[in-house]
């Protein structure tokens, strides 16, 4: 085990000296910190294969192909059922510069009852959007609002996560409701390793979705590795499911809970 762990720590500083979009790729659970519990969260995604092109600070038709991600986020415990968190969004295309894209605040993430209690454990997370006004030709404000559900069956965790998305500023006000959701079903592989499998997509407009082959689909095997106690490492591969999505994104989830 000694030798997995060490093969896991330098697979992940590879990874992270990249100089590196995985906001898309998390169903969140219903757990929520302890009072005055802090965790840091790292993420990196990688789009390794697409044909998708972007708006990128004024460059049109800029490659997803090449497209590395960070994000950085805080999450801190309030009660015992309610968090807030934040989030600080980079990215850089193949060929352009690292640039800031966004800020994400959680204005609410808040857990309903005792697990167990209910069919599903429940919590609700509302996400507010402010990003660069420069970064894809407009500024945009968006706040997002997902529906968290929990349930263990078996050993394995079942996680559902539909969101709701509507951009309140900028050119595309007058758009309705954007619907997406996530799913998760994770189970134990050995004591320190979880074996998991996502299932991602965005339809469009909940009273008018999109046609099958422009909405975006993805199945994401995963795996999740306890490096400690208060550390959890999060890996998969996103593979698209419609012309619309990337072909292939790698995904990197680091926890560390102080």
């Amino acid at each position: 085990m000694r030798i997995a762990r060490t093969v896991v720590l330098v697979a992940l500083m590879l990874l992270i000296i990249q100089p590196a979009h995985a906001r898309h790729f998390k169903v969140y659970g219903y757990g929520t910190l302890d009072p005055g519990e802090v965790e840091l969260v790292y993420w990196t995604d990688y789009v390794w294969k697409s044909d998708n092109k972007m708006n990128y600070f004024g460059e049109t038709s800029v490659d997803r192909e090449g497209l590395w991600g960070h994000t950085l986020e805080i999450e801190y415990g309030l009660t015992e059922r309610f968090m807030v968190a934040a989030y600080v969004d980079f990215e850089k295309p193949s060929g352009e510069d690292f640039k800031y894209v966004q800020s994400r605040i959680v204005t609410a993430r808040y857990r309903f009852g005792d697990p167990g209690a209910r069919f599903f454990d429940t919590a609700i997370y509302v996400e507010y959007y402010l990003t660069d006004p420069d970064y894809q030709g407009a500024g945009k404000e968006k706040i997002e609002a997902r529906l968290i559900l929990e349930k263990d069956i078996n050993g394995k965790t079942l996680r559902l996560n539909p969101r709701l998305e509507k951009v309140i500023s900028g050119p595309d006000v007058q758009e309705g409701l954007e619907f997406e959701y996530g799913a998760s079903l994770y189970g134990p592989l050995t004591t320190n390793f979880k074996w998991g499998a996502e299932l991602y997509g965005a339809l469009g407009e909940l009273v008018d979705f999109k046609t099958p082959s422009k909405q975006k689909h993805y199945l994401v095997p995963a795996l999740t590795y306890k490096i400690s106690k208060s550390l959890k490492w999060n890996v998969g591969a996103a593979f698209g499911l419609t012309r619309a999505s990337d072909d292939v994104v790698l995904k990197s989830l680091l926890e560390w809970e102080l």
